[in-house]
């Protein structure tokens, strides 16, 4: 394999970004399979833990994004977090609705190996709580619109290179708040915010042209980063109050292996795809993996091989149903969203001439 000394442009940069987003998703969703198939199977099929990494992936690429799309260029806060609000509550709020909905009338299928119960105002609110949420996976949002805040009041209006780095210096301070006030990190992991710095210098070092297509060096970044996570996750790091320190470093370097990637991702059709949909794959997987041990428990099924199929063939569904999700969903409703923001700013002007 022969290294291209070309740094990665435009086009690869969101083919490398889709791409990083579809893995992580990838890795989210089969964590959560693995988890269903092992308790079905007593135990006899692995769990996937690592998969956990994915998220980890996820808040680097937040953190890349949102340093990218706001760089050199004048933005006031409430117009930045207006365009982070109309990407992140629309869809999830609409499937916290469902999810309500079920919880009505079924509530066992909502979050029933909880240990707490489910804290359904704290679901719509984001707000920082050890009991899970409608969507439980909206965990990770919280932490999202907590930067989303800070990059707000530290890096705007202009988002420079200098206000990026002080950003970063806030975040990495932030991320020991947990440890020096003892704060439960089952509520809030103040760790992790060390993640989205990371991911705002990754962002830094592109926009400098210092990432260059290199297949060799990819492949050395993601297969070490991938080892280096595994490590820290088979260790317990991965549900500790150490979790950000402990991945940070091993995420960046699978982020930067898959951009390193450049125009090999032009050739991966699927998780492009895949990436396209991540956010409707990560919200909506877990009303698709539900149906898991359906067949499993009517027909009593104790093949682990046939469970594993089961999961497997689940979760290809999801990949499927999530896809359309976001097509006639998600997609519509952002674009709606925005359609009534901007109507609702001209109207405003118009009354104010």
């Amino acid at each position: 394999m022969k290294s291209q000394s070309i740094a990665v442009d435009q086009r690869q940069y969101v083919e490398s970004i889709q791409a990083g987003r579809g893995i992580a998703a990838l890795l989210v969703v089969i964590h959560h399979a693995a988890q269903k198939a092992h308790a079905l199977s007593g135990g006899s099929i692995p769990l996937f833990d690592f998969g956990i990494v994915g998220v980890d992936v996820f808040f680097m690429i937040s953190g890349f994004i949102i340093y990218f799309v706001t760089a050199n260029k004048t933005m006031t806060h409430v117009e930045f977090m207006e365009k982070r609000i109309v990407r992140v509550f629309p869809l999830y709020w609409g499937l916290s609705l469902l999810a309500l909905l079920v919880f009505f009338v079924a509530p066992r299928l909502i979050n029933s190996n909880a240990k707490e119960a489910t804290d359904v105002a704290a679901s719509f609110l984001l707000w920082p709580t050890s009991a899970p949420y409608l969507v439980n996976n909206g965990w990770t949002l919280t932490y999202e619109i907590l930067f989303y805040a800070l990059w707000a009041l530290v890096a705007l209006p202009v988002a420079k290179p200098r206000s990026a780095f002080i950003a970063c210096l806030v975040l990495a301070g932030a991320s020991f708040i947990g440890l020096v006030f003892g704060i439960d990190h089952q509520v809030i992991n103040f760790s992790l915010f060390v993640e989205f710095a990371f991911g705002v210098g990754i962002g830094v070092a592109f926009r400098k042209g210092l990432l260059r297509q290199s297949i060799p060096l990819a492949v050395v970044l993601t297969a070490a980063g991938a080892l280096l996570a595994w490590l820290a996750i088979s260790r317990g790091l991965g549900n500790s109050e150490l979790r950000g320190f402990a991945l940070a470093i091993p995420s960046a370097m699978m982020f930067v292996g898959i951009i390193l990637l450049g125009s090999v991702w032009a050739r991966g059709r699927t998780i492009l795809a895949i990436g396209d949909s991540s956010y409707s794959l990560y919200l909506f997987h877990p009303f698709i993996l539900v149906a898991i041990p359906i067949p499993v428990k009517s027909l009593g099924i104790a093949s682990p091989a046939v469970i594993l199929a089961i999961a497997a063939a689940v979760c290809i569904a999801s990949f499927w149903a999530s896809h359309m999700v976001y097509r006639f969903v998600e997609f519509p409703l952002t674009q709606m969203m925005r359609g009534m923001i901007r109507s609702a700013k001209s109207l405003g002007a118009a009354r104010a001439r």
